[in-house]
């Protein structure tokens, strides 16, 4: 089944119905027959349009997420660790750019990463890679759209997204709901690395209802905007949460 998912998640992202194929139906007969001519599919590729902050990161510091990308992998290996949130005290921390410019660096590196946007009360991945999701991770949870139809596939990147399109209402009800451990067990199975972009840990919404979903955090820090008492709060949340702190990310220094 993770073949099939896995093609109509390509034939949704570059939308076959829109590719012009010719029509199969016979010609009158009173016409001469004349073979059809040959398919060419002109349906767009699915591109990312990366943010040039994240590009020019990876210019001047690119050695350091490659390290990182490849810590990432060795903690797979030795301790199972596949599903990993990044997670931050407050916004503006670069939590998302972080996120983007590790899953490029991974990208080059065998293997298949998903990157999930689960931050329910601010989504930003599809703005920031310059794309209108028609589904997103709210219709799968919530209405129970086909994963294969929220994946958006980036052949050229060598990334999939699952985007959140809109913030979600009651995002404490929305992560304690079946479907959504669900499918972080799928996304588990079915790539190698899940990088989940998550919220913010002090804009109400409780890291203690994630630990079924997840394996460990990395929690992102900005100096200039989170001290070393609210790094040590966030610590005990996760630690209530049940979920394992892998590491901090101190970012702009």
């Amino acid at each position: 089944m993770r073949e099939v998912d896995h093609a109509l998640a390509r034939a949704y992202a570059r939308r076959p119905a829109e590719t012009g194929r010719p029509a199969t139906s016979p010609p009158a007969p009173h016409f001469p027959v004349e073979p059809p001519p040959p398919f060419v599919d002109q349906s767009p590729e699915i591109g990312l349009e990366w943010p040039e902050t994240v590009l020019a990161l990876e210019r001047s510091h690119g050695d350091r997420f490659t390290r990182m990308a490849e810590a990432l992998e060795v903690t797979r290996t030795h301790q199972h660790i596949k599903v990993l949130l990044f997670t931050s005290c407050h916004r503006a921390e670069g939590r998302t750019t972080l996120v983007l410019a590790l899953a490029r660096a991974l990208s080059r590196r065998p293997g298949r990463t998903l990157l999930v946007d689960a931050d329910l009360t601010g989504p930003m991945l599809a703005r920031q890679l310059g794309l209108r999701p028609e589904f997103g991770l709210e219709d799968v949870v919530d209405d129970g759209v086909a994963l294969s139809e929220a994946l958006i596939d980036s052949p050229d990147d060598h990334l999939t997204l699952l985007p959140l399109r809109a913030a979600v209402a009651q995002p404490r009800e929305f992560l304690a709901k079946p479907a959504w451990s669900v499918l972080l067990a799928r996304v588990r199975r079915e790539f190698d690395l899940v990088l989940v972009d998550g919220s913010p840990l002090f804009t109400g919404l409780s890291a203690a209802i994630l630990h079924r979903s997840v394996d460990a955090a990395i929690l992102v820090q900005h100096r200039g905007i989170t001290s070393d008492r609210a790094l040590r709060r966030a610590q005990e949340v996760l630690e209530a949460g049940g979920i394992p702190l892998l590491g901090l990310a101190e970012t702009f220094v």
